[in-house]
């Protein structure tokens, strides 16, 4: 087994804080909470174990886990976590003994070449790349990846690695852009996989490389983050442009027999894109057909009509989604789910006004539940 300790200095409120939040977030992702009292908390996913403590002014994360790849796995996610619930500037602080303290690349990193750039819609483009050792990014309940994307006009790249527990960013000049994406296709035998990029008049570093994007060039990736699909006797899905990549693939591996319904919002008819989905699940598309994003109620809307009657079947609920309809059909989504029954994932994906290190650096609670 390999073994770190990760230590944070943090007054007694803040550190429970982050601790709830913390189990709050990973108890949805299939982790086992335990409460053992007296400020100690022990989380297992898979094959790790840690024990949080909170005493005396510090809080602790002790973790035990059987390979060094899934050690640095761990040790990277304990760190994005605690950037999103702990205080600003607290990260600072944060100190670590044991195994991995040596610099290496970061967990599941890998490298991916252009291979072909295709419009799918007029707004929405795929680039398909080729990569070695895809397999592990090949769970449909791995969704979704960190892309690491080259800044326009750099000469050689300097691509980040974990040093002491941290991810070390390069210097300014070949820092990579990272940005969210979702796989929407993959083929780990080939070694392929694509991404869809929603292209904006005011294109942001992801969408602006899609564009311009040609066979040859190289950006990185890391991270399996999850958002899959929870066994259900109905599925309901409601997303815009953004959330559509994930809802196509995830009706890609739905049975046959599948039932529900699937709203999308998107800017015109031209934008509607063929989906394979099951016959019992139809999809909706919903157009805003001049009205800018994030400014209409048309998913509100859809979600108000819908029936849920005491004794449907157990439902899932998945909802990807701007800011302010995030919001909406999360109120919603709690007056009329059954909680002893139904089960759901709601998202804001992107917010109104705001880039994604703006988004990124909100609340966790105000962007995910």
């Amino acid at each position: 087994m390999y073994t770190t300790t990760a230590r944070l200095p943090l007054p007694q409120a803040e550190a429970e804080a982050v601790v709830a939040s913390l189990c709050a977030h990973l108890a949805h992702h299939d982790a086992a909470i335990t409460p053992l009292g007296e400020g100690r908390t022990e989380i297992q996913h898979d094959d790790s174990r840690a024990l949080v403590t909170i005493d005396a002014g510090m809080l602790t994360f002790h973790v035990e886990v059987p390979g060094l790849e899934q050690l640095q796995q761990v040790k990277a996610g304990i760190v994005i976590h605690l950037s999103e619930y702990a205080p600003p500037g607290a990260l600072q602080a944060l100190s670590w003994e044991g195994d991995g303290l040596d610099a290496m690349p970061m967990p599941e990193f890998r490298l991916l070449t252009v291979l072909e750039s295709r419009d799918v819609t007029p707004h929405m483009r795929r680039l398909t790349f080729s990569g070695e050792n895809l397999a592990p990014f090949a769970s449909p309940d791995s969704l979704h990846v960190s892309l690491f994307i080259p800044p326009a006009g750099a000469g050689e790249v300097a691509w980040p690695q974990i040093e002491g527990g941290l991810l070390q960013l390069p210097r300014t000049g070949q820092r990579p852009v990272v940005r969210k994406y979702t796989i929407r296709a993959i083929d780990p035998v080939d070694g392929t996989l694509a991404i869809d990029f929603v292209l904006h008049a005011q294109a942001g570093p992801a969408s602006a490389f899609a564009a311009g994007a040609t066979p040859g060039q190289v950006i990185g990736m890391a991270g399996l983050n999850g958002g899959g699909l929870k066994a259900a006797g109905r599925y309901l899905f409601f997303c815009d442009e953004t959330g559509l990549p994930a809802l196509a693939r995830m009706l890609e591996t739905l049975p046959e027999d599948a039932t529900g319904e699937a709203f999308v919002e998107v800017a015109d008819a031209g934008e509607s894109q063929p989906l394979l989905a099951p016959s019992g699940l139809p999809v909706h598309w919903l157009y805003r057909d001049g009205a800018a994003p994030g400014s209409t109620t048309l998913l509100q809307e859809a979600f108000a009509g819908l029936d849920w009657p005491a004794e449907a079947p157990r439902t899932y609920l998945w909802v990807a989604t701007e800011y302010a309809a995030f919001r909406e059909l999360r109120k919603a989504a709690r007056q009329r789910m059954r909680p002893d029954k139904d089960e759901h994932l709601i998202v804001s994906f992107w917010r109104a006004g705001l880039d994604e290190d703006q988004l990124a650096a909100q609340a966790p609670a105000e962007t995910g539940d």
